[in-house]
């Protein structure tokens, strides 16, 4: 398996020699507190403010949404809310629970869920980095003290998803009252779900306790058993990993694999590794912007896509585990999707062929654009060496998301090799949105069926109905080799063996809080 640490192996070796006869530190489920690394600067506990992964995990643990999602039934539970009904195609609404408090004592009320709704729809408000998750809302309405109704500009079948998903509802009396949001996000913030903030520092990090208040918990989000959370900012992945070895972290997120087992084989160290809706795929430049001419030729795509071995990636990233792919750019478990026709086989000899008949025996010059995370280059690298096999002299191009970003823009890419979230939820609103649903600025398919039958599952309610627009979309794709998934993208986590770990939440951090537990 190919090798590629964070962590110079030498390195790392001489940190697990000391984890291994040294006894530093003792482990914290003594004192019943949960240590976790941020790797990226604090900006206060919003994921509204301040989107990543990181943040998605602080804002599950302070706050609440109206519902959640039951990962694992694949059902909506209350939380906030008791109860919701769809009044019809635009409107719904919720009849609030009156039994709630916030962590400062105040009670909860549909006034909440006013001001909260209001002010991330609000044109006036600037800061929200990604606004348009709830550009649907048209209005919000307090029909009493705990009933809410939640106004869509058009029939929108995702809506209840995207008030499941990041979601999180500020107290009106605090955030709603604070003139600098940032400010109030990254001093004391005040919610009503299992943690309450102690303590932020910019410095230091993120320090939290276990609500004694939180009751109105589901299956979907149940209370740790932790009493205390630390998220200590250590922004160097090979510090995290040292930090984690001499036992000042409990848990350490996404390391390399290679990293985490050779971390495993410490004493009183655990290799977790989980599944959420994220996956590896490739997507070519169909329209031929990019200027790669080759690309146009849609034999010259299914000749790409027929030379890549998902076998051989999947043991890169897995090292053997089982672990699964989707067929299509969607779960079939994801609201809207369905697709018919499978992804190409594995087939270089008829790969070699398409090329010929296409006018290109000899191949061509291709560059795969890809990111800096160890495993996606990995990745991006196994399906260059598998191009390389039919002979398409293709190169690996690593790039920073933002120079990705004015690369996309600008169309100069030609292929892209990359994870992608699936959406980070249970439907497919969000690849419709940043894969096929596109603007002329990030569409390189250059099919306008394909993107308008995209559009259209963004309203269509009635979910049969749905299903067959999204199969059109995904079976097009596939069809016309525009995308294709080539591997999965597994959550990994190293954490010491008195903690139990369930890794593969559908956000973007990939574990939950009440997903981390003693034993």
């Amino acid at each position: 398996m190919m090798k590629t640490a964070l962590l110079g192996v030498s390195a790392l070796a001489v940190v697990l020699a000391l984890a291994c006869v040294a006894n530093p530190a003792s482990a914290q489920k003594a004192k019943d507190t949960l240590r976790l690394a941020l790797d990226a600067p604090i900006q206060g506990i919003s994921y509204y403010l301040d989107p990543k992964p990181e943040t998605v995990f602080e804002t599950e643990a302070v706050f609440d949404n109206l519902i959640v999602f039951n990962e694992k039934d694949f059902k909506f539970e209350p939380l906030l809310a008791k109860a919701w009904k769809q009044v019809d195609d635009k409107t719904l609404e919720f009849q609030l629970r009156d039994d709630i408090k916030w962590h400062d004592g105040q009670p909860f009320t549909a006034d909440d869920v006013v001001s909260t709704l209001n002010w991330v729809t609000d044109p006036k408000t600037t800061t929200i980095r990604f606004k348009g998750n709830w550009e649907f809302i048209e209005k919000v309405e307090k029909i009493g003290p705990h009933t809410v109704r939640v106004i869509s500009k058009e029939p929108t079948p995702y809506a209840l998803t995207r008030l499941a998903y990041l979601t999180s509802i500020e107290a009106a009396h605090a955030h709603g009252k604070a003139e600098d949001k940032v400010v109030y996000s990254a001093g004391k913030p005040v919610g009503t779900s299992m943690y309450k903030v102690v303590d932020i520092d910019r410095n230091k990090g993120i320090f939290l306790e276990k609500n004694p208040d939180f009751k109105h918990g589901t299956a979907a989000k149940m209370a740790s058993n932790i009493g205390k959370v630390n998220l200590l900012f250590i922004p160097d992945s090979g510090t995290r990993i040292a930090q984690f070895l001499v036992k000042n972290l409990d848990l350490v997120r996404d390391p390399t694999l290679s990293n985490a087992e050779d971390m495993a084989k410490a004493p009183g160290v655990t290799l977790s590794m989980g599944q959420g809706t994220s996956y590896m795929y490739m997507a070519i430049d169909a329209k031929g912007r990019s200027g790669n001419k080759p690309l146009t030729d849609v034999r010259v795509r299914k000749a790409l896509m027929m030379a890549i071995n998902r076998k051989d990636v999947l043991t890169f990233l897995t090292n053997g585990r089982e672990m699964r792919t989707p067929e299509a750019m969607c779960w079939k478990f994801q609201a809207g999707c369905d697709y018919a026709l499978p992804t190409y086989p594995f087939d270089p000899a008829q790969a070699k062929k398409l090329l010929a008949e296409a006018g290109y025996p000899n191949g061509f010059e291709l560059e795969i654009t890809t990111f800096t995370a160890e495993s996606i280059k990995g990745m991006a690298q196994i399906v260059a060496n598998q191009l390389n096999s039919i002979g398409v002299k293709a190169s690996v191009q690593p790039t920073e998301l933002g120079a990705y970003r004015k690369k996309q823009a600008d169309g100069k890419i030609q292929v892209i090799a990359a994870s992608w979230p699936g959406g980070g939820n249970p439907d497919v609103q969000g690849t419709m949105e940043f894969i096929y649903a596109v603007p002329e600025s990030r569409d390189y398919s250059g099919d306008a069926d394909m993107v308008a039958n995209a559009f259209k599952t963004l309203t269509i309610m009635d979910p049969e109905a749905r299903k067959a627009a999204g199969r059109k979309v995904f079976d097009r794709s596939t069809e016309m080799a525009y995308f294709t998934p080539v591997g999965p993208s597994p959550a990994l986590v190293v954490h010491t063996t008195d903690l139990t770990v369930e890794p593969g939440a559908f956000s973007a951090y990939s574990i939950n809080p009440q997903s981390i537990r003693w034993k």
